[in-house]
């Protein structure tokens, strides 16, 4: 069925009638991957994630904001347009998966060695080995802070966890991670529309 609305040939008279609508207007036949709703605080709409030939994209075909009710969607989306949105998204993901292990890599924890980015203060340029992680309450938001052991001192020094830098990251595997998105299926095509 792909995604069909009401287009403006259909009078308010037909709408209001309850007969089918006058003027269907059918679009991205084959090609609608899943359907969903997105619930706001008052309304929600009603979207299809489709592939429109270059990538996987969200497409707004109903929402409870206004007169839609002859608008719909069904999930028909051919085994080659699948095929050609799961190698779109395994491309996509490579990279994204690449960043996100080598953030974790070079994140600070417990027993690694770092070395304070500070400028100023009694911190500057210190390097220890970090012993706590913990919430960090003097800051906005809700970052960590990382208690670091210097060599020689018997107190651990505080720093924001955004203020070190690791300086034995672990190592990426990144063999192991293109067999992971080489053979990676989305869970729900929404999770796709992030690498947009």
């Amino acid at each position: 069925m792909a995604i069909t609305v009401c287009g403006p040939a259909c009078t308010l008279e037909t709408k209001n009638s309850g007969r089918a609508c006058g003027d269907p207007q059918q679009s991205y036949a084959g090609a609608v991957l899943e359907t969903y709703e997105v619930n706001g605080y008052d309304d929600s709409d009603l979207i299809a994630a489709v592939w429109d030939g270059e990538r996987v994209t969200a497409r707004e075909y109903a929402s409870t904001r206004g007169w839609t009710y002859h608008n719909g969607a069904s999930v028909d989306a051919t085994p080659q347009v699948q095929a050609a949105a799961l190698a779109w998204y395994r491309r996509r993901l490579l990279p994204h998966v690449f960043e996100i292990e080598q953030t974790r890599a070079a994140a600070p924890r417990v027993g690694r060695h770092v070395r304070s980015l500070t400028r100023r203060g009694k911190n500057v340029g210190i390097t220890g080995e970090v012993r706590w992680i913990g919430p960090d309450r003097y800051a906005r938001g809700c970052g960590e802070r990382v208690g670091i052991a210097i060599p020689g001192e018997d107190t651990l020094r505080f720093l924001p966890a955004h203020s070190v830098a690791v300086l034995d990251p672990e190592p990426v595997d990144e063999q192991a991670l293109r067999d992971y998105a080489a053979t990676a299926r989305p869970a729900s095509w929404r999770c796709a529309l992030d690498f947009a």
